[in-house]
């Protein structure tokens, strides 16, 4: 090649370049807040892509003079021309509903998208519902309910299954994130909602998503991130039971664009929806949380997020009401005034916290590196009356703590075509422990539960006496006569047991006519079924009770875990896509016991087992065992996509980790829980985009169903609720969920439910199960929830909105085993919010005033019953909450 060749090659290569030129931005709406996941199109091109995360989009080559075309669900299009550092702002389009991004699948798309069930609520829709804590979620997501006694005792329902177990050995069914981060241990995982970006909820086995607790789904929280630009808000309200709260944030550019701040905080305070008559009030709240957050553009292609958090709760106790005898001048509703002995040392303080250190890195066009570290802790100590009385029968605490540390490094493939996935390695590791001190006064104990059990076991040993069983039943009430724990109120007790040798002296010697002692009674026994029921009854006879016994036992347990997951989707045509996925998992579980002997040594302990203590098998020192687990779960979907309707079918392999339950005589090792879930759905946005829709069906088959039973243990005198497999289980049901923008202002939302999750009349090898036929705990077969969202528009820009909602779920059980006793039947709740929100006159500056009402038809229902009290017969009963209304006033810039 000459010299006039290359000069003419170069002369071309450089006027096709100074024809390409480069745009970048970012996508905000009128609030400035970031939108990610924006449909960025060069006009008269094939050529897109979408905003991400953090709102930022760029071209690296365009043609000259390109325009871009910026769409996203719910605001008005804009075709502007391309640039470096652009800002498009994108306007809300009154007429059609906003499409919720979500990163369910660890990149950001829209839910429509995704080949899964999942319901997201965004930050704005849970304030516009004045939703601030777990439960009130329930009334908005089809097939999740949610139980929250206190902060340290909530319950998590997908589909049918629960996971609220306090014990620190055992495993969540439902995974609990934030930002990525797993807060799943029980009594860690309740957090106040504020501030938020939304809330995501993903039904069905999410092994391959969400790691190993996902069993049945997941529940995501995903908080507000700094954004560029100056704002401020603060809430502050009033309302019944003397409800104070205030909530609200800062945003801080620091320099520029590249180190920005965002500080978030929240307090609630209020007055028990219960009277205690020994004192203070029961069913209160008291809670504050901070959160900050720094994010730095570390360049144009890294950003790091580190967020810090910290809640306190000091909740007055729960109202643990017992169903069968009623406070001095009251009755036994759950609704009305208790009389729990302990007065105001009832309560539940807790400390939960943690750091997250977020790390997302632009490797190229293709591949994306993610890192996310967290580390949380929590301290909880509650206090409650088990009984539900005056009487000091057992007042009981639980000391629960626990810290976490977790990484995860993942690596987000898109070839801008036809393939996206990602695949990492995650690390896990947690340190659990529960200690239970139980308080009784076993003179009381005697006289509600104990002297029943020592008439059935003197009936039992005297049965070998050949005496006629009326006549033992006659003699076994002599002794021990039925009297009720309490009378108006005031507990009854007993000092001293019986004198049963010189009580059966007596009545023996009436019916003869001579006296006579026990030895020449029994003479004609053998000897040594004679010398085993006289050394019982000398032990037994008048021997004192004592008013105050304690013991205290503590588990404790660590869980290692490292997974590798890999997730794909292949878009086979334009409509056609497959999704599959699938996580390897090790781990290993170390679980311990440890229980000392009580100072106060209980004679019902030494008369059941020798044992000083109750409920407590007395370890010798702590004992421990450990296992080790290899596991995988999966996914596989494939769905077809019209214009922007999805329907999909799913299979999917999940598993909730083995169960190692020590205690000193046995260790019982559960085995790993697993599901076959198989789903089907449609859902999508109809033509012009005012109708969206999702509609899912499912089946789920169990094996090795985890349970807990009411069991009497070997060596111990009160029953207790013990782990068990149960078995087979299946459930099966269809969700759908509605909104419809019926006029420019007026949204109309409904959703449905209907599930049917039992177990198995058979186990896999043919044998009856303990629960068959039995509905799973806490779920009702339907429910269902509608409600209006209307905006009137005033003079000078003013708008007045009208949020009322509605739901309702049929009958629920309490417990595996249906005990009609402890149910709750069939009830709706009415909540509501309406307001006005002012036009800005000056600058940026809004106002808000609003009223709200919640269960506004003031519905009587519980959220528990059976609790700890169960375990002596004496059910207790948690209220759910009364009627409450408030105002509130908002001001921001």
């Amino acid at each position: 090649m000459n010299g006039k060749s290359l000069f003419f090659c170069l002369l071309i290569s450089v006027s096709i370049h100074a024809q390409q030129r480069t745009a970048s931005g970012l996508t905000v709406d009128s609030r400035g807040e970031v939108l990610p996941g924006v449909n960025i199109l060069v006009k008269g091109t094939t050529m897109g892509l979408a905003s991400d995360h953090a709102g930022r989009f760029s071209f690296r080559e365009l043609p000259q003079g390109a325009v871009l075309r910026f769409s996203y669900l719910g605001y008005e299009q804009q075709e502007l021309p391309a640039g470096e550092n652009m800002r498009v702002i994108l306007k809300e389009d009154a007429k059609t509903l906003k499409e919720i991004v979500v990163s369910t699948q660890k990149r950001n798309q829209s839910s429509t998208e995704v080949p899964v069930a999942i319901i997201a609520l965004s930050g704005d829709n849970l304030t516009r519902l004045d939703v601030r804590q777990f439960d009130e979620l329930s009334e908005y997501i089809p097939g999740m309910q949610m139980q929250l006694q206190s902060p340290n005792n909530p319950g998590y329902v997908i589909r049918g299954v629960t996971s609220d177990d306090g014990d620190s050995r055992s495993q969540a069914r439902v995974s609990v994130f934030q930002d990525g981060v797993s807060i799943s241990r029980s009594r860690g995982s309740a957090v106040e909602l504020f501030d938020l970006e939304r809330i995501e909820v993903v039904k069905g086995p999410q092994g391959t998503l969400f790691g190993r607790g996902a069993e049945i789904g997941a529940l995501h929280i995903i908080r507000k991130k700094p954004a560029g630009k100056l704002g401020g808000e603060l809430t502050m309200g009033y309302g019944s039971y003397n409800r104070k709260l205030a909530d609200g944030f800062i945003n801080t550019p620091i320099t520029g664009d590249k180190l920005l701040n965002r500080f978030a905080f929240t307090f609630e305070d209020r007055d028990g929806y219960i009277k205690n008559l020994s004192g203070g009030d029961l069913n209160g709240k008291n809670v504050y949380a901070l959160r900050n957050s720094t994010r730095w553009f570390a360049g144009e292609k890294t950003m790091i997020d580190l967020t810090l958090d910290y809640q306190h709760d000091n909740y007055p106790g729960t109202s643990f009401k017992n169903g069968q005898y009623s406070p001095a001048g009251g009755d036994t509703s759950p609704h009305t005034m208790a009389d729990l002995e302990q007065g105001k040392n009832l309560y539940i303080k807790r400390n939960t916290g943690g750091a997250g250190l977020f790390v997302n890195h632009d490797i190229n066009g293709e591949w994306k590196m993610t890192s996310i570290s967290g580390f949380r802790m929590f301290d909880s100590d509650e206090s409650f009356d088990a009984d539900g009385t005056a009487s000091p029968l057992m007042w009981v605490s639980e000391i629960a703590k626990g810290k976490q540390f977790s990484q995860e490094l993942r690596f987000n493939y898109s070839n801008n075509h036809n393939l996206t996935g990602f695949a990492g390695a995650s690390y896990f590791y947690e340190d659990n422990s529960q200690e239970v001190p139980l308080r009784i006064n076993e003179q009381a104990l005697y006289t509600a539960y104990t002297s029943k059990l020592l008439k059935e076991m003197l009936a039992s040993q005297f049965g070998a006496t050949g005496l006629p069983a009326e006549q033992i039943a006659a003699i076994a009430n002599i002794l021990f006569p039925d009297t009720p724990a309490l009378s108006n109120g005031t507990f009854n007790y007993t000092t001293h047991l019986p004198d049963i040798r010189l009580t059966l002296e007596q009545v023996f010697s009436q019916q003869i006519g001579i006296p006579l002692t026990l030895e020449q009674l029994f003479a004609v026994l053998p000897a040594d079924t004679r010398q085993m029921l006289i050394g019982t009854v000398d032990l037994l006879s008048n021997h004192p009770i004592n008013a105050y016994h304690e013991e205290m036992y503590r588990n404790e347990a660590a869980n290692h875990a490292a997974e590798l997951f890999a997730d794909a989707t292949w878009q086979i045509t334009k409509q056609l896509g497959l999704t599959a996925g699938i996580r390897l998992s090790y781990e290993h579980q170390w679980g311990a016991y440890e229980a000392a002997a009580s100072a106060q040594p209980s004679i019902f302990g030494q008369l059941t087992n020798g044992s000083p203590n109750l409920l407590s098998a007395v370890s010798n020192g702590k004992v421990a065992d450990s296992k080790e687990y290899y596991s995988s779960v999966m996914r596989a979907a494939l769905n077809y996509m019209i214009k922007r309707n999805n329907l999909y079918v799913s299979v999917s392999r999940g598993r909730r980790p083995g169960v190692v339950f020590v205690l000193p005589e046995e260790t019982t090792f559960l085995s790993p829980e697993t599901i076959w879930s198989y789903e089907a759905g449609i859902k999508g946005v109809a033509p012009g985009g005012k109708l969206n829709y999702d509609l899912a069906a499912f089946y789920y088959d169990w094996s090795h169903f985890q349970s807990s039973s009411l069991r009497s243990r070997e060596g111990s005198l009160l029953p207790e609720y013990q782990p068990n497999d149960a078995g087979k289980a299946h459930s099966l049901g269809v969700e759908a969920s509605l909104r419809y923008a019926l006029l420019p202002r007026l949204n109309l939302t409904g959703t449905y439910a209907y599930i049917n999750g039992k177990f198995n009349d058979k186990d896999e090898d043919g044998n009856e199960q303990e629960y068959a036929g039995h509905r799973f705990r806490l779920t009702p077969e339907h429910s269902f929830s509608f409600g209006l969202d209307f905006t009137c528009p005033l003079k000078g820009g003013h708008v007045i909105y009208v949020r009322p909602a509605y739901s309702y779920k049929s009958k629920v059980y309490f417990e595996d085993s249906n005990d009609e006793l402890l149910t709750q039947k069939g009830f709706g709740l009415l909540n509501g919010t309406t307001g006005i929100r002012f036009h800005p006159k000056r600058g940026n500056i809004y106002l808000e005033v609003g009223l709200y009402g919640k269960n506004i038809l003031n519905e009587k229902y519980i959220i528990d019953a059976g609790n700890s009290g169960n375990t002596i017969g004496f059910p207790t009963f948690i209220a759910g909450n009364p009627a409450v209304f408030g105002a509130q006033i908002k001001i921001g810039f």
